[in-house]
């Protein structure tokens, strides 16, 4: 069976889904294919005991339009007339525990006042602080366009106040470690600063500095959460693809990219429903999938194809959701939204490359967040007796390879009773409310999304820009594009989001730049000549 798509998209995740709802806004006829029986791949909630579970969002960042690149995309969709985002009461809290007096110190950091908060925790060390703060809000200002959102004079004057910066930061390829030793002296304070790297990296001397920049001005200025879970985000995204004249369609397993020649024509998917193969003729094929999947797997007439740079993926996440009888924040009246639980041996080390290595930290006893999802209206359960909560902290699928099924087994059970060991010390009782829990491991999302090695974020993000992240279009392979946390800009929530609607825009407009610097140039020369015509008439 043949049908006929100006575009065919291999996955539902964010990054395609994003990238489907630009382009069928745009008048495209696009259709998506999605190998799981729901659409928004990490974005997704499942249920247990009578309740919704997030598998992926604590978070998302929110930050002010001027350096938030998130209002153009929910303002070109429409998308806030299908989601309602909910306010999050503070950016998070740390609990700093003594594991032999269980004697705690808390910090709250709070939106908007942040800056101000932490010179009241930290008085001695006020310049530092500005210091910081100065450098990540000037760094996310950077950020705020993609070339063709801007308008013209924005573009125009752009190598002047932009472009400049952004080569400078690319060619540097700081580290967030390196810059917060040469901005902040105190080891504890740079600790803080950096408290949520689960969220994007695990080692803080390699991530880079440009993306710590970015999120954290924005988890700064708002966090939000989306009601009803990261799957509504997910189906408003489908629904918008669906009212523009498109298709997506679950349980179809792509098994092959068609070419003709060099050029991508199509796609073979088997429908896991009838269990038939079925073939989709395309004018271009959008790949929300590992790379490596891509050149590995689906294109089988071309063997040789592969990612040509050695990017490393190894951040992955580890979760222990649970389902509780009450409601944590009654019995918790100081219990944060999201809780960063920190053992104080770590919190007293000096913040140095032998500390920073998440990885290198003993899995039962590393940092970990706990979100209480009854902190605020989640919608993902409308009964009074059933509230979430979820420990996450970093892992890789190293940690849980070359194990048998009883030993993968034991090991999950060992590290979960560890976890929920330690959320009980953090929060005295808090387990004698919980009746049901579940870890979910790297290779548990490598199941559901099949990225390789189970990598929510994509490549590493140890560079930045270009050199960091699989480019938007296949150089191997005519209208072969790529829409994913493993593209440029990648990684996360807010990532895979401008990572698919930047893949569309180029897209629709493949002359926009050569457009733009001709018009850019006639400008400028006029403009010139008017100004040197005017000279000369003055003087």
């Amino acid at each position: 069976m043949e049908n006929k798509y100006d575009v065919v998209i291999i996955g539902s995740g964010l990054g395609g889904l994003s990238c489907g709802a630009t382009l069928a806004k745009a008048g495209k006829k696009v259709l998506v294919l999605e190998q799981h029986e729901l659409v928004g791949g990490c974005a997704t909630c499942f249920k247990r005991k009578g309740m919704l579970v997030d598998a992926g969002l604590h978070e998302m960042d929110l930050g002010s339009e001027k350096t938030d690149m998130k209002h153009i995309i929910f303002k070109k969709l429409e998308l806030l007339e299908k989601i309602t985002l909910v306010p999050l009461p503070s950016a998070w809290s740390i609990k700093v525990l003594d594991s032999k007096s269980l004697e705690s110190e808390n910090f709250l950091i709070p939106h908007k006042d942040t800056k101000k908060a932490l010179i009241e925790y930290f008085p001695k060390d006020e310049k530092d602080i500005k210091s910081y703060f100065k450098k990540i809000n000037f760094q996310a200002k950077l950020n705020y366009k993609f070339p063709f959102d801007m308008s013209f004079f924005e573009f125009f004057f752009a190598p002047f106040h932009t472009l400049f910066f952004l080569v400078l930061s690319a060619i540097r390829q700081r580290k967030v470690g390196t810059m917060l030793n040469a901005l902040i002296k105190n080891p504890k304070l740079k600790k803080i600063l950096n408290i949520n790297l689960a969220y994007y990296h695990y080692d803080s001397f390699k991530f880079n500095w440009n993306y710590h920049s970015v999120a954290q001005t924005n988890y700064y200025n708002q966090g939000v959460y989306i009601k009803g879970g990261s799957q509504s985000l997910s189906d408003a995204l489908a629904s918008i693809i669906k009212e523009n004249n498109g298709d997506v369609k679950t349980r179809a397993d792509v098994k092959e990219i068609l070419l003709d020649k060099n050029k991508a024509v199509g796609v073979l998917y088997k429908d896991l429903k009838d269990k038939n193969l079925k073939k989709i003729l395309a004018k271009n094929v959008v790949a929300n999938c590992d790379p490596r999947i891509v050149y590995e797997e689906l294109l089988k007439t071309n063997t040789k194809l592969q990612v040509k740079k050695n990017f490393e993926a190894k951040t992955s996440l580890l979760s222990v959701y649970m389902i509780f009888d009450t409601n944590l924040s009654q019995k918790f009246k100081s219990m944060d939204y999201s809780t960063f639980c920190v053992d104080k041996e770590y919190f007293d080390k000096p913040f140095d490359q032998n500390s920073e290595d998440m990885l290198a930290l003993d899995i039962e006893k590393r940092n970990f967040v706990f979100v209480n999802y009854s902190k605020i209206d989640s919608g993902l359960s409308d009964r009074d007796d059933r509230y979430l909560g979820v420990i996450t902290t970093i892992s890789s699928y190293e940690e849980w390879d070359n194990l048998d099924e009883n030993e993968y087994k034991a090991k999950k059970e060992r590290v979960k009773k560890a976890l929920e060991k330690r959320l009980d010390e953090f929060f005295p009782s808090i387990m004698s409310y919980c009746i049901h829990s579940e870890l979910a491991t790297p290779k548990t999302i490598q199941r559901y999304t099949r990225t390789k090695k189970g990598v929510p974020y994509g490549w590493d993000q140890n560079l930045e820009g270009f050199f960091a992240r699989t480019a938007f279009k296949s150089k191997a392979v005519k209208n072969l594009y790529f829409a994913s946390a493993f593209t440029f800009v990648g990684g996360g929530f807010t990532g895979a989001l401008l990572s698919g609607y930047r893949t569309a825009r180029k897209m629709l407009d493949p002359y926009f730049y050569p457009r733009r610097l001709s018009l850019c140039v006639l400008f400028g020369t006029a403009a010139s000549m008017l100004i040197i015509n005017a000279l000369k008439f003055f003087f």
